[in-house]
This record gives C-alpha cells, structure tokens and sequence, in this order.
C-alpha cells in the first residue's frame, strides 16, 4: 500500500514550489493584458500571438486553485488579469471566441471548432465562482448556450451530408463541452444541464467507444463510424485519460446523495472507464526506457507517426489524475500499481532541477526535447489541474483508510507463537 500522505505532499509541493510560481513569475503580459503562450525553459518570452483557448485555460487554472485550495489573493489576481484580456477581446460581434490574436489582441485567427468558446465559458465561471461577480456568470452563459444548440446543428449537419465528402470528427470536442458543462453545472437549471450533459456522455460512449474492442477512438466519422486509417486507429493517450477522468467527474456529480462518490447507477460506468485506462497503460508505456508514448494504433500496426515515442508531461499528469480516480471510485489495486509506476517516472523526468517549471516533453532518454515550458497547444491548465486534484484526492485516500484498531485487553495469556488464535 501507498504512502497516501507522504505522496500528497510531494505533489503539493510540485505544485506550489515549481510549477504555480513559474507562471505567476512569468506568464503576465503587463504591457499588453493577458498572457505569454511562449515561454522558454527559463521562463524567457518568445515573441508570438495569443491562443484564446491557452489564454482561457490559465484563467481558468489560476481561479479554479482560488476556489479550490488555500484562496491566496496572488491567484485571484492572475486569473483576473487573464480574464480582462479575454473579455476585451477574444470575442467576436456575436460573443463567440477568435482562436488566435497578436499580443495586442487584434483578432487574427478564426475560430474552427469548440475550443477557445468551451475554455472561456469555463474561466468566466470559475471567475464567477471566484468572485461572487454576475457579470463573469452572465458572460459564461452567453458562451454556452448557443454554443450547444450550434454543436446539435453542426452534428444534424454532418449526417446529412454522409453521401458527401469524409466527415470526421474528434473526440477533443465533446470532451472539451463536457468539461464546460461540469463546470457551468452551478450557473444552468437543472434539468437542462442534465440533459445536455447526459446527451455529450451518451455521444462519447455510443459513437467514440468502439462497441467490439470497448476502445475509447480519438477520430470517427459521423454516428461513429470506423476510419481504417492511421488516424482511425490511433488511440490519444492523453485524452483518453483525460476524457476518463472527466467521465468520472461526472459520474461523481451524477450522484447528489452521495456527494463526492459514485453511486450504484454510475459503477458500471466506472468500471469501463477503469478497463480503459488500465489498457492504454499496458499497450503506451515503453518497456525500454519507461514512460508513457503519447499514440498507439490499436490493430497493433505500424505507427507511422514521427512524434509517437514522445513523453509529453501533460500526457503524465493527465494519466496519473485518472489512474488515482479510478482507485478510489472502484479500489482496483491494479490502478494503484500503474499509478505508483507512472508518478516515479514523472517526478524523475519532468521536474526542471535548475529552476521553476516542469519540462513539456522529453525524448526516450530523458532530455527535454524543447526549450519551452510552454506553446501555443500546452500551457500549464492540465498540470495544475492534475497535480491539485491527485493532492487533494490521495490525502482523501488517507482518510478513507481503515483506521488501525487498539489492541483489546486480555486477562488471558496467548502465547506469541504456536497453534493458538489470536
């Protein structure tokens, strides 16, 4: 067994001596609002635009640790700063989000999918949470709202046009509106998010889940149809971890009697979920040189992508939050096992021992394969994220532990060894 308590502060201390203090030291833009996406491995500025959805994901990360650990101000400040930049410019004259604009905030990119709008409903709703402030409430369902109905035409759409060219469709997006819809659940009426959220859940499971092999599909054509392509047959393993653990977010929230727990309606759910994590363990990690690669193909063909054997941090952090929810909603000692295997890789690898920060990505012998610690498409929202949740969640496993019992005075003599019962 884990040293629950020993591992919570180890991941703490990651979390609020490396990682926070790297980005509140340099990811402000002073000068201009918002964020650096480009940051080098000393936290140096590279000059480049702003990705609404990294800028949205900060916000959200630095509110979300106001309202989820000890609320210092410093946080709160951050993702205000943050939050400022986006409302002023990262919408267009509908309210939808740009996904890309210079430092300045000159719209230069349009947006092509759910991301950017799914990011900021997301950090206007921690900053409401946050804040206590309507207006961050009123702009975050604003985002969503038409948001949802635009994803149900889009979806119509696409089926209509299966005689027409290939229609492919990724499972980033529903993922990226469920987590949206878990964390506007406070500011939506009840039976509306219950719908739509049970509606995201069930297109996930129905269409992405190959229903012959339970193999959760990164690519499918419209009503989830197999792509015998390298694209069709690559398993994410990143987000597939964290599609896992969102999945067990919502069967948590699903489960209002039991706050916090996963009740027997969800357990079937939970177990699929643990079935999928323990798979892409066995089948991604790297027996030579330890790790998780970042693809695999599930027909076991030959990967023919160049950045397969990559060990991104994300990936790590993202598998490690999942693993460890997987354990506690359904105590699967197996999850325990690839946990412990995939944290001592992690706080090995990816923790920078010269300086603040932790490595984005490391070849198959341990050397950081960039000199960033932060790009357009990975900032610092999944490693805040996960390393607060995996705290949080072991220091809950510590709790949940059978508590030693007192030994129970005899007048009898039992002898220490021999044929007697104790």
């Amino acid at each position: 067994m884990l040293d629950f308590q020993k591992l919570s502060a180890l991941y703490q201390q990651a979390l609020l001596r490396q990682v926070v203090p790297f980005w509140l030291k340099n990811g402000r833009d002073k000068h201009c609002g918002g964020y650096f996406d480009l940051l080098s491995a000393t936290g140096e500025v590279i000059e480049g635009d702003k990705f609404v959805t990294q800028q949205a994901q900060q916000t959200w990360a630095f509110a979300w640790l106001y309202n989820n650990l000890d609320g210092q101000s410093a946080w709160l400040e951050h993702a205000r700063h943050g939050a400022a930049f986006l409302n002023q410019f990262a919408h267009t004259d509908t309210l939808t989000c740009h996904a890309q604009l210079d430092r300045r905030g000159r719209p230069v990119v349009a947006a092509t999918n759910v991301s950017p709008d799914c990011s900021t409903a997301m950090a206007y709703a921690q900053l409401h949470q946050a804040t206590g402030d309507d207006e961050w409430a009123m702009l975050a369902k604003q985002l969503t709202v038409p948001l949802l109905q635009s994803w149900k035409e889009t979806r119509l759409q696409q089926i209509e046009q299966l005689d027409a060219f290939r229609q492919i469709r990724h499972l980033s997006e529903p993922v990226a509106l469920l987590k949206m819809l878990l964390d506007m659940q406070p500011l939506m009426d009840e039976d509306y998010w219950k719908q739509h959220v049970e509606l995201l859940v069930q297109e996930i499971l129905n269409e992405f889940v190959d229903k012959r092999t339970d193999i959760l599909r990164e690519y499918i054509l419209p009503e989830g149809s197999f792509i015998n392509t390298p694209e069709g047959r690559r398993i994410n393993v990143g987000l597939t971890f964290q599609t896992a653990s969102y999945l067990l977010d919502f069967c948590a929230e699903a489960t209002p009697t039991r706050p916090g727990l996963i009740g027997n309606k969800q357990r079937k759910l939970a177990m699929q979920i643990v079935q999928w994590c323990l798979r892409v363990c066995t089948q991604s990690w790297d027996e030579l040189g330890g790790g998780l690669n970042q693809f695999t193909d599930f027909k076991q063909q030959p990967i023919l992508f160049p950045d397969w054997q990559q060990k991104w941090g994300w990936v790590h952090t993202e598998a490690l939050a999942a693993l460890l929810k997987c354990y506690f909603y359904t105590r699967q000692s197996e999850c325990l096992t690839w946990f412990k295997r995939i944290s001592d890789y992690t706080f090995h690898h990816f923790p920078d021992p010269k300086q603040t920060g932790w490595h984005l990505v490391i070849d198959q012998h341990g050397q950081p394969l960039v000199n960033a610690k932060s790009l357009p498409s990975i900032g610092c929202y999944s490693t805040i994220r996960c390393l607060t949740e995996v705290a949080q969640l072991l220091t809950r496993c510590e709790q949940a532990q059978p508590q030693p019992q007192a030994p129970v005075r005899s007048s009898k003599i039992v002898p220490a060894f021999g044929t007697g019962s104790v």
